[in-house]
């Protein structure tokens, strides 16, 4: 609990460029989605009115709710409690997801090892209230390039990405627990990543370094931790789900590189070898003209692989889709499965004569 000298000591001793009172609306908010059979009633606006009177009439309503301060933008913000928030933050949700399985949606804690298109995938969670608890793991920062497909602005540039990300996760949700690796998983931190407690129910693995995905694959296996690898191929979004939960002796990679792959870490393998290896776990057959021509040109006419904002945010909802089912404990194998856009198009007569 708080008084008004909490409130004001919080005030003098931070930085405070906007106060935003949305604690008020919130509570006509939450009146309106508890008593959906009066809302179209002549009298429900004066009801609304006496109850939010009632509430807020007595006593002192600054000290009412929850302050949350933001210090990187200097916002300091009234809202409702965490209970109270989540209500209204999930309600949309309902019926597509009902209260118990939101429940057991918002208690469980995922890991995200790399947060470049990454960062989709944990913002997908948390819009539809999924995972209050998460593993963020990135060592990276901020480029201009990045901005073709990450969320965040000139401003940002040259900020660490796991910041970024946490932040924008923080103002969505300010009742998050995230636990932040921010050197990326590595060999000192990948125990703790994967089992340290709250142990994620699931990690999706998006980093390039490929023995670390190895690493991160055998400490699943040994952990129980099913692993989801979504690769973005122009206008194609490839899913790679390996249900170690399910099946201790699963080959990694689900068997693209043969059933020992951990041979690997003892070999002292080329950029070349790397590249090799990562189009066994691509397949070849799901690889463009495009993307094999730009793979090529990497360090030559390109730094990196080209990658689209389109492609990327349908990965982001396939992501959130995916933890949606294991969590509630639904029937999702182990398996491989290749979205192509031009699909949705394809062999269709609408609009043709």
């Amino acid at each position: 609990s708080y008084g008004p000298a909490d409130l004001k000591k919080l005030q003098n001793e931070n930085k405070i460029w906007k106060t935003v009172d949305i604690y008020r609306s919130q509570l006509s908010e939450l009146y309106e989605i508890e008593h959906p059979r009066t809302r179209l009633s002549q009298t429900f606006e004066l009801q609304k009115e006496k109850y939010l009177k009632n509430l807020l009439g007595s006593g002192e309503a600054k000290v009412l709710g929850n302050w949350v301060y933001y210090p990187w933008n200097g916002y300091l913000v009234h809202t409702v409690t965490e209970e109270d928030y989540t209500q209204l933050r999930t309600n949309r949700n309902r019926n597509l997801i009902t209260q118990q399985e939101q429940k057991k949606l918002l208690a469980a804690c995922v890991g995200f090892a790399g947060l470049s298109v990454g960062y989709h995938f944990a913002a997908g969670m948390t819009y539809n209230g999924i995972a209050s608890s998460m593993k963020l793991a990135e060592f990276d920062i901020l480029e201009t390039s990045n901005l073709n497909r990450f969320k965040g602005g000139l401003k940002d540039i040259g900020l660490k990405k796991i910041e970024l990300v946490s932040q924008q996760i923080y103002e969505t949700n300010p009742y998050a627990k995230l636990f932040l690796f921010p050197d990326g998983v590595n060999d000192t931190n990948l125990t703790d990543f994967m089992t340290a407690s709250p142990k994620p129910r699931i990690v999706f693995e998006m980093i390039d370094d490929f023995k670390q995905k190895i690493k991160i694959r055998i400490q699943a296996r040994k952990a129980k931790v099913p692993i989801i690898m979504i690769t973005h191929l122009a206008d194609s979004v490839l899913v790679d789900i390996e249900r170690y939960d399910q099946n201790l002796n699963l080959p990694l990679f689900n068997g693209k590189i043969g059933n020992t792959p951990e041979e690997i870490l003892e070999a002292n393998i080329t950029e070349r070898d790397k590249a090799d290896y990562a189009m066994k776990i691509v397949g070849a057959e799901n690889v463009n003209s495009k993307i094999i021509e730009s793979l090529s040109q990497i360090n030559k006419t390109l730094v990196g692989r080209p990658q689209l904002y389109g492609t990327v945010t349908v990965g982001g909802g396939i992501a959130t889709y995916l933890a949606r089912k294991i969590l509630l404990d639904e029937s999702v194998p182990s398996c491989r499965k290749l979205f192509k856009f031009d699909q949705i198009i394809e062999n269709t007569n609408i609009g043709k004569m």
